[in-house]
């Protein structure tokens, strides 16, 4: 007897046809009425390809300087437009490869429209000590070195001038300056009137060169409507005397020791106090802008426009400060791994050391480098505390405290002389 399964197979193929096309269909409906259809998807974000490498890139020594000079990458219809430009420099490294890391980034220049040679000068360099660069094209798309250029600088060796490039406004609670000398005299536009006993720039040796404030030199290649204002004068802002009256300030504490940030027991931390006041009377200011540069090298410029400021930034002689470590209850443990006052002539210059500070970011601080490793300080939890002693210690003539803290941030305000934040250290 025949079975026919062969018929009933085809037959069963076609029915189970019928149903796979239904079902897909019935899919597709589905799909497309959740919105999920391919061309409702966002489109994916265009492909920015790398530029290729700077032209003609140069370096001549001069006294303790190198100038460097490179041109733009040549036309391409293939590779990406450069939005910048990136300087890499090392005593060390000699090859592009290995001169070519984050470690030895020098600056960043942006790309301007229609320039076809681009300039920049790594100045303050030890003399007799071969220097090599290169210069990155960059784009959202990559980066691209140039080939590697050296060159040897002339001159005594010394130190890279570093740009504490200021123009706040200050207020002198005690009338004591950063340099610990006693302020006589006033802010004033003048230069040939300045007190040099406020220990702010310009210095005396430099007044040759200052002619008027805002000290205004040589546009910036980078952005012309900017001055430079590094090796000469960089403090421009208004400052003021306040031992008259009390001074009352908020604390603010490095963004660095708040929240969450990463503290290692085998590297330095940066502990900063920063305190300011509100003035009734607007201060004369100056805008400021980096122009470029990082790390060892950074330039600003001012544009000579007054800022009115009711913000000053508040210096008092009699700044304090411990480090305790914190026992499982939260207690300080005795005796305190340092405790230092402002001006305190046992200590060096260095790390370690309590110190009055106009960095290069444009702030005042008191700055503190701490080496756990120098004091036998292991993981943990920390107690930084920042004092305004009774009378100054350290200030010549130990003025009386003229200067009280109202609010604290990222911190415990304890008093109005007292104020501590708690780390932890890994």
């Amino acid at each position: 007897m025949k079975t026919h399964k062969t018929k009933q197979s085809r037959w069963q193929q076609f029915i189970s046809g019928l149903v796979m096309i239904a079902m897909a269909s019935l899919t597709g409906v589905a799909l497309t009425g959740c919105g999920n259809d391919s061309n409702d998807a966002a489109p994916p974000p265009p492909v920015v390809a790398a530029p290729d490498a700077p032209t003609s890139f140069t370096a001549t020594a001069g006294e303790n300087l190198v100038d460097l000079s490179w041109s733009p990458p040549a036309a391409s219809v293939t590779a990406g437009a450069p939005t910048s430009y990136v300087i890499y420099v090392s005593t060390t490294d000699t090859t592009v490869a290995t001169v070519f890391v984050p470690d030895n980034l020098l600056a960043e220049v942006p790309v301007v429209d229609g320039r076809t040679v681009y300039n920049f000068t790594d100045s303050g360099l030890p003399g007799t000590v071969d220097h090599y660069y290169v210069v990155t094209a960059k784009n959202a798309g990559g980066e691209t070195p140039s080939l590697l250029a050296s060159a040897r600088p002339t001159g005594s060796p010394r130190p890279p001038t570093a740009g504490n490039n200021f123009s706040k406004a200050m207020i002198f609670a005690d009338n004591i300056g950063i340099s610990n000398a006693v302020i006589a005299g006033s802010w004033t536009l003048d230069p040939t009137l300045i007190d040099f006993n406020t220990g702010l720039r310009p210095l005396l040796t430099e007044m040759a060169a200052v002619t008027h404030l805002p000290y205004l030199t040589v546009p910036s290649k980078v952005d012309p409507q900017y001055f430079e204002q590094k090796s000469v004068n960089t403090w421009q802002g208004e400052w003021a005397l306040g031992n008259a009256a009390p001074v009352n300030v908020n604390a603010k504490w490095g963004d660095n020791l708040a929240g969450s940030a990463s503290l290692s027991s085998s590297a330095k931390i940066r502990l900063e106090m920063v305190l300011t006041t509100t003035v009734p009377t607007p201060m004369t200011t100056y805008e400021m802008k980096s122009l470029y540069g990082a790390r060892k090298n950074e330039m600003f410029g001012t544009n000579g426009v007054v800022i009115p400021s009711t913000t000053a930034f508040v210096f008092a002689s009699n700044a304090h400060l411990t480090i305790h470590k914190l026992d499982a209850g939260g207690n300080k443990i005795l005796p305190a791994v340092d405790d230092q006052y402002l001006f305190d002539s046992s200590v060096p210059d260095g790390l370690n050391k309590l110190s009055a500070e106009i960095p290069v970011s444009g702030n005042f601080t008191y700055g503190y480098v701490w080496d756990p490793s120098t004091t036998g300080s292991t993981a943990g939890k920390y107690r930084i505390t920042f004092l305004l002693d009774g009378q100054s210690q350290g200030g010549i003539g130990n003025p009386p405290n003229n200067t009280f803290m109202k609010t604290a941030t990222n911190g415990v305000l304890v008093s109005d002389t007292e104020a501590y934040i708690d780390i932890d250290v890994k």
